[in-house]
């Protein structure tokens, strides 16, 4: 005889195809709005190019061992396809990241209409899942971003949505998926196994204990077959990209506390959803207000710990926003009417989808306050967002010219390396910040005020037995190139700032200056600037 508590449970279900209707159309008026690229999206890009033309994962062509410069596997693979079935990854990852969104939204729904007892809530839990600003903002990056946090939400959907009735499998799958779509996701996956366990009441625990072990050995599996592969193709135990970004101390762990913190004064429907669901939790019987609070409290905690992400919008904390929003539906359900749940929950949906339009309840001082981006000058998050569109724009065009201005095996040195990369598909890059090579890294200056994730670098001297042909790259006005020249190129041979290109400093360096081709599709009177090393 089936359990009276699952009947109940799909019997709620009939309720989501409203919830998704309604939902639906402001992600994807959102994701339209704020549409971008990020550039380390192009690093998976060209990783996935040299993939599918057979060079392997590799950054550099010819590279032995090849570097891991990226932490998202199963993404670059994806990239891979793309690029084998003739489709741009530009594009085509931006519509995988808005899919994706899209069934995060609707599995937020289905969890929430199959546990609460109100469909109003549950419409109202599936509209926060789509409005929450780093929800909408990361759906179109061309970064796993969106994937990853589908994943580590399916993996507790599968184990949350009906009552006494865990779905190991299906959760194994999607922690599967986590585990090979970002580096980390055998962390991620464990947070949402423990929400899960915290959503079962006594009557369910025995089954979801269970569950949860049998998509504990699947993580365990998957992560050691990786970890496996991984010593053997890039002869490493770690990302490179772990072994560049990640660093631990107490001036991280601030900085990562202040990261959390700028999230809950930019975003600020979340401290009050969640601060809601705690002053409510002994009143609430579904377990999603459990089952949420354990999994923000777990990534919030983790984020500090890690110190924080430098890109716009919280990307990190992505995975946690459908626990945000069922944290919301959660609350909701506990007011005994209608009327007021949508009071309640209406402005709140409105709340976290204002820092879109750059639109702030909380004044900047106070939010200036959690500056976390050191280096920086404060910016709100729409700021960076818009500087994050103006750059890949630039970084593109400074790409293209210098797949047009450069010849096969010539190499440069580079911070920034995504787009440049991608389009010079002939250059050499070598990479500042390390991601893509193993150089020796410097020192740890615990004194630095640094972003996070640039905390560890590379001596620029380290590039040297590379014998590199340039050192950097701008597209400037061909009548008036040297007035752009940027700040690091102020001391390029390491022992003294240069006034400019003719500064007796540069004795060993020299300016060159390719004019570009509007027929080639760049803008009139622009030229490609590059410095070139003596020979």
């Amino acid at each position: 005889m089936q359990n009276p508590a699952v009947e109940a449970s799909r019997a709620r279900v009939p309720a989501l195809p409203a919830a998704v209707l309604l939902a639906l159309p402001f992600l994807l008026g959102l994701a339209w709005a704020m549409d971008f690229l990020v550039d380390d999206a192009f690093i998976s890009f060209r990783y996935g190019r040299h993939l599918a033309e057979g060079h392997g994962l590799a950054w550099n062509v010819g590279e032995a061992p090849p570097v891991e410069g990226f932490s998202n596997f199963l993404w670059t693979v994806l990239c891979a396809g793309l690029e084998l079935a003739g489709l741009a990854p530009e594009l085509w990852t931006r519509l995988v990241g808005v899919a994706c969104a899209c069934g995060l939204v609707v599995l937020v729904a289905r969890v929430a209409s199959a546990r609460l007892q109100d469909s109003t809530s549950a419409t109202l839990a599936a509209l926060c899942s789509a409005t929450l600003a780093p929800i909408a903002v990361w759906s179109t990056s061309g970064l796993e971003t969106m994937a990853f946090a589908l994943c580590v939400f399916g993996v507790f959907e599968r184990l949350a949505l009906e009552r006494s009735a865990p779905r190991a499998l299906g959760a194994s799958l999607w922690a599967a998926f986590a585990v090979l779509v970002r580096a980390d996701g055998f962390v991620w996956v464990a947070m949402s196994a423990l929400a899960a366990l915290a959503v079962a009441d006594a009557s369910e625990r025995r089954a979801m204990l269970r569950a949860v072990l049998a998509v504990a050995g699947a993580t365990l599996a998957t992560t050691l077959a990786y970890l496996a592969f991984r010593y053997a193709y890039f002869e490493a135990l770690q990302p490179n990209t772990a072994r560049i970004k990640v660093a631990f101390g107490s001036q991280y762990l601030l900085r990562g506390a202040q990261y959390v913190a700028s999230l809950c004064l930019c975003v600020a429907s979340i401290p009050i959803v969640l601060g809601g669901s705690i002053a409510r939790l002994g009143r609430e019987s579904s377990g999603l207000a459990r089952g949420a609070l354990v999994f923000c409290a777990s990534a919030f905690a983790y984020l500090a710990v890690l110190g924080g992400d430098w890109m716009m919008m919280y990307r990190m904390l992505v995975p946690a926003m459908p626990f945000v929003a069922l944290a919301l539906g959660a609350w909701l359900a506990t007011f005994a009417h209608a009327a007021l749940r949508v009071a309640v929950g209406v402005p709140l949906v409105v709340l976290g989808a204002l820092p879109c339009f750059d639109i702030h309840v909380v004044p900047q001082a106070l939010r200036e306050c959690a500056h976390f981006r050191w280096s920086q000058e404060f910016r709100s998050e729409h700021a960076m967002w818009k500087k994050g569109v103006v750059d890949i724009r630039d970084w593109i065009e400074v790409g293209r010219a210098l797949e047009s201005a450069t010849e096969p095996g010539e190499s440069i040195v580079l911070g920034n390396i995504g787009a440049f990369g991608y389009y010079a598909t002939g250059l050499v890059v070598h990479d500042m910040h390390g991601l893509t090579n193993r150089e020796p890294l410097e020192p740890l200056d615990p004194a630095a005020r640094e972003m996070p994730g640039h905390d560890r670098k590379i001596g620029f001297e380290a590039f040297a037995k590379y014998q590199p042909t340039y050192f950097n790259a701008r597209v400037v006005d061909a009548a008036s190139p040297w007035s752009i020249l940027p700040k690091a190129w102020q001391r390029l041979d390491l022992g003294g700032a240069i006034a400019g290109p003719n500064d007796a400093a540069l004795a060993k360096y020299e300016f060159v200056l390719v004019p570009l081709d509007p027929a080639q599709g760049f803008r009139v009177g622009t030229a490609l600037l590059l410095i070139r090393y003596r020979r």
